[in-house]
């Protein structure tokens, strides 16, 4: 998603991971805070659903959940997002046309547990 294109939801990042970091340097936090911060540029890497999911299972793990969410706990587009009873932000326009977050449960056996 691209919170600079205000109009509608944009895809302005890459999804799959690139070699190098998007980077990013906002003037503010998505918490509310009275306090200013002094270094805020932040790089970061996307992970696919796909590599989150691989990297578990590489490592072990099973999974035993995952749920995608329509809404998410900040306004992560401003001016397109309305925020619901529950403090939770939602899109204005279709919240039901792709998932804003989502909650992935795994856990790894312990040697010797059954």
């Amino acid at each position: 998603m691209d919170e600079i294109h205000t109009a509608r939801p944009a895809v302005g990042y890459p999804y799959f991971e690139m070699p190098e970091p998007t980077v990013f340097s906002p003037e503010k936090t998505y918490v509310e805070t009275e306090t200013e911060f002094t270094q805020t540029v932040t790089h970061e890497w996307n992970h696919g659903l796909g590599d989150v999911v691989t990297a578990l299972l590489d490592h072990g793990m099973t999974i035993t959940g995952l749920v995608e969410h329509r809404s998410v706990p900040w306004e992560a587009l401003p001016g397109q997002m309305t925020r619901e009873a529950n403090g939770e932000w939602l899109l204005c326009e279709h919240p039901e046309r792709l998932p804003l977050t989502y909650t992935l449960q795994a856990h790894r056996q312990l040697a010797g547990r059954e």
